[in-house]
């Protein structure tokens, strides 16, 4: 007897060969696997990421607060 096929996982839908063909045919861009990535870029974003956030607390900060009011009493 033949096997079931399995289902794919929830979230996860697996694109055809054919679909992406007919893509690349008609003019999109063809789909490329993502390279994973080095320590040195995963360190680099997670940089990026904690300047960025710190950059825009420091903004919301400044722009909820009066420029005469001081943080030390």
């Amino acid at each position: 007897m033949a096997r079931k096929k399995r289902k794919p996982r929830v979230g996860k839908r697996m694109k055809s060969r054919v679909a992406t063909r007919k893509a690349v045919k008609r003019g999109g861009k063809p789909v490329r696997k993502q390279q994973p990535r080095s320590l040195g870029s995963k360190v680099k974003g997670a940089y990026r990421t904690v300047v960025d956030t710190i950059k825009g607390t420091d903004q919301l900060r400044n722009k909820m607060e009066l420029p005469s009011t001081s943080e030390t009493e």
